[in-house]
């Protein structure tokens, strides 16, 4: 099975992108963005990758540490490899941003701060660079956020909850308001991803478990028992991808290694891989 994997490697504050079927060494980068671990773009979170009308394939991304850390967006399409010289738009977060994700339509960008915030940020036009924060909304331990364009609400999880937003007007007038029942997690929340083999179905995951979330009932049915899973997603063809912390005892948030539920594993020596993410636009 071949797809396009990429991955946050912490160790080097880099976004790697890697095919599936490829050993992941620097021979094989597809894309990558390299922060030079200036301060606050250290250890790199999140990579999501989005459509827009006015830049085709761009990608969001957070970094940093306790009290200082960045959010950026640049355009994939631009170039192989990206540093950052070529952000269109990036901000400083000092709640330790583990999460991005952008509301389509509504131009909205939201950041999930893992000291207890939720950012919103909302545009003047179409120009990326207009972003300005709008909202904050205190949510604890926020990890992950997650647009769904089936249902058009937003989901955030973090501590025991998963919860889910409406996302009221658009650009500078862009706010979030609570949306349905909060679901209750064993926590702490840490990722939110499309089970992309099962529409209608999440996939989430908390300190030891991996859970199924039916999106129009609310019911979440445990699927797996990892130790300290960051990221958990199902690609279409059924196989899944998760990353792991494999010592939690040390001051590193992953290891080096992407798991695959068939095919063999990718590893990359002295790596600390935080997520994995499929190298797709598709929101489901």
């Amino acid at each position: 099975m071949s797809y396009k994997v990429a991955i946050t490697e912490q160790n080097k504050g880099q976004i790697l992108v890697f095919d599936r079927t490829a050993q992941f060494t620097d021979a094989n980068v597809k894309w990558s963005f390299s922060t030079g671990n200036a301060p606050g773009w250290d250890h790199p979170f999140e990579i999501r990758f989005r459509d827009t009308r006015r830049y085709g394939a761009i990608a969001l991304m957070t970094f940093g540490s306790p009290g200082e850390g960045r959010a950026g967006i640049v355009n994939v399409t631009s170039d192989a490899h990206l540093t950052r010289a070529d952000l269109l738009w990036s901000t400083r977060i000092t709640s330790y941003p583990h999460s991005i994700e952008r509301v389509p339509d509504a131009g909205t960008v939201v950041v999930a701060g893992s000291r207890d915030r939720l950012h919103v940020f909302g545009p003047s036009s179409s120009d990326l660079a207009t972003l300005k924060e709008v909202q904050t909304l205190e949510f604890t331990k926020a990890h992950a956020v997650l647009w769904d364009d089936q249902s058009n609400l937003l989901w955030v999880t973090g501590g025991t909850v998963v919860r889910t937003y409406r996302v009221k007007a658009t650009m500078r007038a862009a706010r979030l308001e609570k949306a349905g029942p909060d679901i209750t997690i064993a926590g702490n929340g840490h990722d939110i991803q499309p089970d992309y083999a099962r529409p209608g179905t999440l996939l989430v995951c908390d300190s030891h478990h991996v859970y199924a979330l039916d999106k129009a009932t609310r019911k979440v049915t445990t699927i797996a028992s990892l130790a300290y899973p960051k990221s958990y997603v199902r690609h279409s063809s059924g196989q899944a991808m998760w990353t792991t912390d494999p010592n939690v005892d040390d001051s590193e948030w992953g290891g080096r290694s992407v798991h695959f539920s068939t095919g063999g594993d990718r590893s990359r020596p002295g790596a600390q891989i935080y997520r994995a993410r499929l190298y797709t636009t598709r929101f489901h």
